[in-house]
């Protein structure tokens, strides 16, 4: 720590228990939280990789843990970022990171006003983007197709906005074999995301 210029400081375990409320088994850091990107700018980033860049739009997602665990499989697979609307969108905070597995600390992410404002950007910039959702009749397959692409996501209670729906390139479904008619939001999001990844890898084979 001290090659790092970071002070360490030893108190009473009981200023860490009043610090926080998790298992810290007798360390503490504090650390500032995660600095959103400029959207324009991640797309510019994202442009120099060399390959069709992905992003994913959280609309209304606001369980952290769910928005930790799409974080997580985001970082896995190679998608170039997050974006998410100011209001109705979970924190990142402590629990955010932990489901993350600390992909929050290495995957950028953008806050703006709206979705819509998302999409409308995105679409500027060359980017189709495709609104995942149960009522579509077209399969998530039939969608990928080569070129920079976003995939929105919704809660799972209200799902995606009736206004970012009618932005959209298009809708996409996971096809499934069960009765029950949903999968969990983080769990459609890996499924999204390790698509789009072996995709990718399909085009360079």
């Amino acid at each position: 720590m001290p090659k790092n210029k970071v002070p360490v400081l030893q108190v009473p375990k009981s200023k860490l228990d009043r610090l926080t409320r998790s298992q810290h088994q007798g360390v503490v850091a504090m650390v500032k939280w995660v600095a959103f990107q400029d959207l324009q700018d991640v797309i510019d980033l994202a442009y120099q990789s060399g390959v069709d860049p992905c992003f994913l739009i959280l609309d209304r997602i606001t369980d952290v843990r769910n928005f930790g665990a799409i974080a997580r499989s985001a970082e896995v697979f190679g998608i170039n970022g997050l974006i998410i609307p100011k209001k109705d969108s979970a924190p990142i905070n402590q629990e955010a990171i932990k489901a993350s597995a600390g992909a929050l600390l290495r995957l950028p992410v953008s806050q703006i006003s709206e979705s819509q404002h998302a999409v409308k950007t995105l679409q500027r910039n060359g980017f189709r983007v495709i609104a995942c959702t149960e009522k579509s009749s077209a399969s998530l397959r039939e969608n990928i197709s080569p070129g920079a692409t976003a995939f929105v996501l919704g809660s799972e209670g209200e799902g995606i906005s009736e206004q970012v729906l009618q932005l959209c390139n298009a809708t996409s479904t996971i096809p499934q074999l069960g009765q029950i008619s949903s999968l969990n939001v983080s769990v459609a999001a890996g499924i999204i995301c390790y698509e789009w990844m072996l995709f990718q890898q399909s085009k360079s084979s």
